[in-house]
């Protein structure tokens, strides 16, 4: 689980909101939510990990009324990357 105050994602959306971005009219459905590409139009959404509007970055997913950016999207890849991965018992 990646997330600032009060906003989290964890790593199966990471990968969920990835492809929602890389094909437009894709959603991806979670069992807390659907996520679904912001589109360019949609200038005044912003990104709830750094606030960043949509017209400021490439491409944005939304889950109902938290949304997140590529670039935040590439940081969490990176976070992931350095976490261990936990031991199978």
């Amino acid at each position: 689980m990646i997330g600032v105050p009060h906003v989290y994602i964890c790593d199966r959306c990471v990968s969920h909101a990835h492809a929602v971005i890389a094909e437009p009219d894709r959603t991806a459905s979670t069992p807390i939510a659907t996520i679904q590409q912001v589109s360019d139009e949609a200038g005044a959404e912003q990104c709830s990990f750094c606030g960043k509007r949509r017209h400021q970055v490439t491409a944005m997913a939304s889950a109902g009324d938290t949304q997140i950016c590529n670039e935040c999207l590439e940081f969490c890849d990176e976070i992931l990357s350095d976490v261990p991965p936990v031991p199978s018992r």
